[in-house]
């Protein structure tokens, strides 16, 4: 995955992005971005990734909303 500066930036933003359309529609496109993002960031923390503590919140939120909108 090719992300533009860090990983805690980017879930960040996607937490922040789902936030903001919480009762709007998305793009199906975005949804699955912030599931490639999920995935990713999943891989990075069970390879012991340093951002491990800073990203497991993220974590939790981003896919809360990936569900929400997957279900």
């Amino acid at each position: 995955m090719d992300l533009h500066g860090s990983l805690t930036e980017n879930l960040q933003a996607a937490v922040n992005s789902a936030k903001r359309h919480k009762d709007h529609p998305v793009h199906s496109e975005t949804v699955s971005y912030w599931a490639d993002l999920l995935q990713y960031a999943r891989s990075l923390r069970a390879a012991g990734h340093d951002e491990a503590l800073v990203i497991d919140p993220l974590l939790a939120e981003l896919d809360l909303a990936v569900t929400e909108r997957t279900t």
